[in-house]
């Protein structure tokens, strides 16, 4: 839970940026289909990480591993710029270029938002200007922020101890339903096995009354982005008792079976049960290629997966 003690007036603060969020931006950048695409991909990089860096001077909690704006397939496919703080929601972290004074937001982000920052950079794009705060979108309201109509980032600690004081102990996200998966329903970013890794290299036949799908998972640390795949297995053991076989890799261009590559040393995958507690906790040495879990459960039960390393994480609840 953020600890929202440190409001103090800083209107139009100035957050450097650094050469390591650039060639982090440059990397999510280059993934794009064009141009244009990319650009807009490097500035909500550049907004996102200005208004996490802002946060954390601030001793506010954000996850920028855990929000869209950082996922490859959901930037590439929308126009987003959000950090979730967790528990509360997802700030919005809008760019504008010098000289513009409103901006139009894209229908994506025009909901499921707890308020907006615009962010506003120098024409090298070596620092970034915070001008101010917007509340939610009302219904039926312009898809237009005005730099005129910006409130001071004072009001954003007004909206986060709002919510804070509000705020009833769920899991930030609808835990994904596992039943469902044998129905072939899957949840968002849950893809097929084939998807991720070539079928000739994986040397995995599904069975009887068994599932498997498979996650992109992206981590950032200081200096780097890792990306791993995830390889989830549920099985039907008998009515009363379900499998779960976790696999955990390094993702390439060159993904096979066993993997060729190392996993980060450290890397972290722990699972935890429903009341947050960890249940077991398995970590990468060097030169492991891969980590991997197996245990039961039954219908009903939760449980969360948390990859971890250094201080980035990505946290996912499961519902068997």
């Amino acid at each position: 839970s953020p600890q929202i003690t440190n409001k103090m007036n800083t209107p139009n603060l100035t957050i450097p940026l650094n050469s390591s969020i650039h060639d982090m931006a440059r990397q999510f950048a280059a993934q794009q289909l064009t141009p244009e695409k990319g650009m807009g991909v490097y500035l909500n990089t550049l907004s996102v990480w200005a208004v996490h860096r802002y946060l954390k001077w601030l001793q506010i909690e954000s996850e920028p591993s855990n929000s869209d704006s950082w996922h490859p397939g959901l930037r590439a496919l929308f126009d987003v710029a959000d950090l979730v703080v967790p528990n509360l929601g997802k700030l919005e972290c809008r760019p504008i270029l010098s000289g513009e004074t409103r901006l139009t937001l894209p229908p994506e982000v025009t909901k499921d938002r707890i308020g907006y920052i615009v962010i506003q950079f120098c024409d090298r794009l070596q620092e970034a200007q915070l001008l101010g705060f917007a509340p939610p979108l009302a219904a039926n309201s312009l898809d237009e922020l005005k730099i005129t109509d910006l409130q001071p980032l004072d009001t954003l600690f007004d909206v986060l101890e709002t919510l804070e004081s509000n705020l009833v102990v769920t899991p930030e996200k609808t835990p994904v339903d596992l039943s469902k998966w044998w129905q072939n329903i899957f949840d968002r970013g849950w893809q097929a096995v084939e998807e991720l890794l070539p079928p000739q290299t994986i040397g995995l036949a599904y069975r009887n009354m068994e599932v498997r799908r498979a996650k992109l998972i992206e981590l950032v640390t200081n200096k780097n982005i890792h990306q791993l795949t995830l390889i989830f297995t549920l099985k039907l053991e008998n009515p009363e008792e379900l499998g779960i076989h976790l696999l955990l890799l390094p993702f390439g261009k060159e993904n096979q079976l066993p993997p060729q590559s190392p996993l980060p040393p450290e890397t972290n995958l722990m699972v935890l049960t429903e009341s947050g507690e960890v249940f077991r906790e398995i970590t990468a040495k060097e030169k492991d290629t891969f980590i991997q879990y197996e245990f039961t459960g039954q219908p009903g039960e939760g449980f969360s997966i948390k990859i971890g390393l250094g201080e980035a994480s990505i946290t996912e609840a499961f519902i068997i």
